[in-house]
């Protein structure tokens, strides 16, 4: 991961993948959405729609649900003015820091490929020289 940050536009830009990643996982779940909706109706028959056809709704409902979510609170942008960043958060997740840039609209921008501590110490110092809190 890259963290760039220009001081004539106020802006960091964060070259990482994340928004091919993001657009991987939507398409995937809009295929797995129509799925979930066309397999039940056109080829279960009815004897097999009591098990299958549950799964299938099961899938469609969790694709929504996670779509809904990846719309609403998440953020690929990899240029950000610094007048739309909040703060930056960390989190535990199964023993690993987690870290995410939480933006003045609500949503979150993940902060993907921090791998050791010299990666954490110099993005954290990098957040704090530009005037950015840490939470």
């Amino acid at each position: 991961m890259k963290i760039e940050f220009d001081e004539n536009e106020k802006s960091i830009e964060i070259k990482d993948g994340l928004k091919m990643q993001y657009l991987l996982m939507k398409i995937s779940l809009i295929f797995t959405l129509i799925n979930s909706v066309l397999f039940p109706v056109f080829v279960l028959d009815k004897k097999q729609m009591e098990w299958m056809g549950f799964i299938w709704i099961i899938l469609g409902i969790f694709s929504i649900v996670i779509l809904i979510y990846q719309l609403l609170k998440k953020s690929a942008s990899e240029k950000l003015n610094l007048s739309d960043i909040s703060y930056l958060t960390e989190k535990q997740v199964f023993g690993r820091k987690k870290f995410s840039l939480k933006l003045k609209n609500g949503k979150l921008r993940d902060l993907m490929e921090m791998k050791n501590e010299s990666d954490i110490k110099e993005t954290k110092e990098l957040f704090k020289n530009i005037g950015i809190e840490t939470n």
